[in-house]
């Protein structure tokens, strides 16, 4: 049995930027399920609970269980994949630069429903204040990891792929017991 690595992209990129390749070689590799949706695609992409609704009608119809699924979010993404947590627990929540605090938003704080959840956050993002994820990491008692980048955290593709299979190794032994 595998994992279901579900990447959910940012606002302005698509499921196959650097960061969706990352993670489908990394779920390749290791022998786990990927996917990834074309959040572009739905008819307002622009407002986070439009590809809210995407993401768990997907989740409904894979019917992945609570134990093979982890949710990947960058951005917007992020937000996302923490707000179709709440429906559909994961046991792994892992999170680059995620909309959190964002006034625009319908719920600025969505609760991080996984058992293993992974923060990672550039110290000079202009888009959204690394102090956010701060504050949730310190309030969810969930790791954070925040790097010298700034928002897209395109220079810390190797850092990310070495924080994402650390973070995946516990959820892969739990799942094989």
């Amino acid at each position: 049995m595998s994992l279901h690595i579900c990447f959910v992209h940012g606002k302005e990129s698509g499921p196959w930027g650097n960061k969706g390749q990352l993670f489908s070689r990394i779920a390749n590799e290791r022998g786990h399920e990927y996917s990834a949706l074309n959040y572009l695609s739905v008819d307002n992409p622009d407002n986070p609970e439009s590809r809210v609704t995407m993401l768990n009608e997907y989740l409904r119809e894979m019917k992945v269980p609570q134990q093979e699924l982890v949710l990947v979010g960058s951005s917007m993404g992020g937000y996302v994949a923490t707000r179709a947590s709440q429906k559909f627990p994961a046991a792994g929540l892992f999170l680059m630069a995620p909309a959190f605090g964002m006034e625009k938003y319908p719920l600025q704080w969505p609760k991080l429903n996984a058992q293993h959840r992974f923060i990672i956050h550039g110290l000079f993002d202009n888009t959204i204040p690394w102090i956010n994820s701060n504050q949730v990491s310190q309030n969810t008692d969930s790791q954070i990891h925040l790097l010298a980048d700034n928002h897209r955290l395109s220079d810390s593709l190797d850092t990310i792929e070495e924080d994402f299979i650390a973070f995946l190794e516990p959820i892969e032994r739990a799942f094989k017991l």
